[in-house]
């Protein structure tokens, strides 16, 4: 069995912006030094969809093709990986997975959220401080994590991450999904990342492996690695 499965934008669904082989990298030393089995999958085809024997899946995909084309071979691949979580398969979807596969109905669902054109958008990417949302401070996902107090004091008991990277804002959090990283931006308290349920996470950094070089960012993503596999 593999731990950890990583699908990685190539064809259908990637993008000129994101670096994904560099991304889906940096990903999978990650998973690697926490002794984990971990496989990377560009999405070349359909067959690349279907988890298989893996514990979990992280999704490091962009939107790809605008629209997308008709294929019977994507829907059943959809069907079998909704199929797969289901059956109780954990995902980790992670940066752009909140706008990709969009000929998937079911995706904003199962993720709890999503990107929304003509919404959603992001500054300029530059060095960042993603603080825990109200209520998000004592979640497993954000256990060791710093205080943001040591940086504001108005942030005291909420734990941080600083990366450089993306701010996205204006994302679609459906009712029910929980919280756990937001951002401030023109006054307002953006969602950035949240779980709809013990089985999905959405963490909407890693732009690129700069966000990655992190320790914050790296501990993040370990944290939702671990808490996701322990449900």
């Amino acid at each position: 069995m593999t731990d950890v499965t990583i699908l990685s934008g190539t064809g259908r669904y990637s993008d000129p912006w994101h670096p994904f082989a560099e991304t889906s990298g940096a990903i999978a030393d990650i998973v690697a030094a926490m002794g984990l089995d971990v496989a990377v999958r560009g999405t070349g085809s359909p067959e690349a969809l279907i988890p298989e024997d893996s514990r979990l899946v992280i999704v490091n995909t962009g939107k790809g093709e605008e629209p997308p084309t008709p294929d019977p071979a994507w829907d059943k691949a959809f069907a079998e990986l909704g199929g797969w979580i289901e059956d109780g398969g954990r995902v980790l979807a992670v940066h752009t997975a909140a706008a990709t596969f969009p000929d998937w109905p079911t995706w904003a669902a199962i993720l709890g959220g999503s990107w929304v054109e003509g919404r959603s958008s992001h500054p300029r990417i530059s060095i960042a401080g993603f603080t825990a949302a109200p209520g998000a401070e004592e979640h497993p996902v954000l256990e060791g994590l710093p205080d943001a107090g040591g940086i504001d004091p108005s942030l005291a008991g909420r734990p941080m991450v600083l990366a450089f990277d993306e701010r996205y804002s204006g994302l679609e959090v459906a009712p029910g999904s929980v919280p756990l990283l937001t951002h401030e931006l023109a006054g307002l308290d953006e969602v950035m990342a949240w779980s709809p349920g013990r089985r999905v996470v959405y963490d909407g950094l890693g732009h690129d492996d700069r966000s990655y070089r992190s320790t914050t960012r790296r501990r993040l993503l370990e944290n939702e690695i671990r808490w996701l596999l322990a449900g």
